[in-house]
Formats: structure tokens, C-alpha cells, sequence
């Protein structure tokens, strides 16, 4: 029951911290034009346009609390982690938060732990037991619309026609295309290791840049 109760938890500060970040910076945004709007268009100074703007600056703040308030308790779990082991994990660079369970590193002792603030518990293993990391990806795909041009009936293109597009036959309406485009989507960061019992670490990433930056801090963690 514990452990059902923590993994509810857990994915439930997960989904709140990854949900924080787009909704922290649309509201942002959303309230910076608000007041923009507010204050150099006269005919949109009312009291409706500065509640709009009000209420998006509180989404904002709130979101941005949440965000503080779990790397905050993150932090504190990772200190305590080095106050109990005698370890200098970083609390400022930590791997999956803010998610509540993941990687934090120690290079002075060439160590990394597996943290799991909602149950309390984690794990250390030594720089040793790494043997590769790399960023994945799934596909997606993407329907593009596009108007063709127009063409005779040999399917050679027509030019002075006066039509901007290709009728359907029998009809005056344009004759639309559709192509099919791949996309990446849904990056995630893996981190094997020689470990028994966890020999893959996965953590989702927010797009392929901040995978590959993730990428290169490992390099510089590990190799250093």
C-alpha cells in the first residue's frame, strides 16, 4: 500500500513539475502582452484587459512556486543524502528533476546517486559502473497540406490562365495535395550502466537541445 501510494506520488509531482515549466512560460508571456496592451493602447485600458493581465501573472507566479518549491525540496534531499554518506553530490545539477526521482553526481569521489525523495530511499553507484549514455527519440508524423499548381490535362504546368490553382475537374475548387512528414518527438536521455539491478536510467528531456546538452554535461561529469 506504501509503495502504491508513493508511486502515486511521485508520478503525480512528475507530471506537476513538467506541467510548471510550459505553463510558467505561456502565462508569462500571455501577461507581458496583456500589459503591453494595457498601456500603450487607449482603447484597451480596462478594467478587463488588467484582470486578464492580473490572472495570467498569478498563473505565472504560482508555477514558478511549484518549480522553486520542488528543486528547493530536491536540494534538501541531496544535502542530507552527503550529511549521512559523507558525499559531495551537487544539488545544482541534478539529472530527471524536477522530477522527484533522479541522478545527482559527485566528481571529488567519482560518485552518482539514484535519489527517490518521495520514498526516502537511494542508491549509490561508482563513475566506474557507467558504460555509455546517449539521447533517443520517438517519430511522429505530419500531414502537410499544399495547393498544387496548375496543370493541362497531359500534366504538363500552365502558365497565363488567370487561375491561381489547379480545379478539381467539374468543379472551381482548388485542388488541394497532402504530403507525409516525419518529426522527432518525445526525447529522453539513457544512462547504462554495469549495474545488476538498474542497468538503464532513462529521464525524459524538454526537446533534442536540451538532450544534447544533457550529453555534453555527462561528458564533462564523467570524463573530467
Amino acid at each position: 500500500m506504501t509503495t502504491a501510494r508513493n508511486l502515486s506520488k511521485a508520478i503525480g509531482i512528475s507530471l506537476l513539475g513538467a506541467f510548471a515549466i510550459p505553463v510558467a512560460g505561456f502565462s508569462a508571456l500571455f501577461a507581458l502582452m496583456m500589459l503591453l496592451i494595457f498601456l500603450f493602447l487607449d482603447g484597451y485600458r480596462t478594467f478587463g484587459v488588467f484582470l486578464t493581465f492580473a490572472i495570467a501573472a498569478g498563473i505565472c507566479y504560482f508555477a514558478i512556486k511549484t518549480l522553486v518549491g520542488i528543486a528547493g525540496k530536491n536540494a534538501a534531499f541531496v544535502r542530507h543524502i552527503n550529511a549521512t554518506e559523507s558525499l559531495a553530490l551537487d544539488p545544482d545539477n541534478m539529472l530527471g528533476a524536477p522530477s522527484p526521482a533522479f541522478l545527482a553526481f559527485d566528481q571529488s569521489n567519482r560518485k552518482f546517486a539514484f535519489c527517490d525523495r518521495v520514498s526516502g530511499e537511494y542508491r549509490i553507484l561508482d563513475f566506474s559502473h557507467v558504460l555509455r549514455w546517449y539521447y533517443d527519440w520517438g517519430t511522429g508524423t505530419r500531414m502537410d497540406v499544399h495547393i498544387m499548381p496548375n496543370v493541362n490535362a497531359a500534366g504538363l504546368p500552365v502558365t497565363n490562365t488567370g487561375l491561381p490553382y489547379m480545379n478539381v475537374p467539374g468543379t472551381p475548387m482548388p485542388h488541394a495535395g497532402t504530403s507525409h512528414t516525419e518529426y522527432k518527438k518525445n526525447f529522453k536521455l539513457v544512462l547504462e550502466t554495469a549495474d545488476v539491478k538498474n542497468p538503464i536510467f532513462t529521464f525524459p528531456m524538454q526537446g533534442e537541445a536540451a538532450a544534447q546538452r544533457w550529453c555534453a554535461r555527462l561528458n564533462a561529469i564523467f570524463n573530467g
